[in-house]
């Protein structure tokens, strides 16, 4: 089974990053010939976009930024329930660029969307660079 981590997605808040998690999925559900699942957060049920989906609600509900860096520093902090619930995967897609949560024994693919916060950092408060 390979999973694909949606759990830091925040409808309308990730811009073209949720876009294109999205649209992997839908077309995961329509032409991939593996065995997926979508681990979802409590603020985005149906994310999945067609593939199996199990949501995960230990990865508390999160919109704004310090919310997000919250769930996600809990959710490195204590990933054992998460990895439970995920259960045992081949291999484990990070479609939003955040690899969480960790799972060192278990193949992976991040994806890295932009890095406009390199070239052009005056666009991005304080809080958005270091996240």
């Amino acid at each position: 089974m390979v999973g694909i981590s949606l759990l830091t997605l925040v409808p309308g808040e990730v811009g073209g990053a949720e876009t294109y998690a999205r649209g992997l999925c839908r077309g995961l559900a329509r032409a991939g010939t593996l065995d997926y699942t979508a681990f979802t957060p409590p603020a985005a049920p149906g994310a999945g976009g067609g593939l199996r989906e199990v949501q995960v609600p230990e990865y508390r509900a999160a919109h704004t930024i310090p919310q997000r860096l919250l769930a996600m520093g809990l959710a490195a902090a204590h990933p054992g329930a998460i990895r439970r619930r995920l259960g045992r995967l081949e291999a484990v897609h990070y479609p939003l660029a955040i690899a969480l949560p960790s799972l060192p024994d278990t193949p992976t693919v991040v994806t890295i969307l932009d890095l406009q916060h390199l070239d052009h950092p005056e666009l991005f408060g304080r809080a958005e660079r270091l996240f």
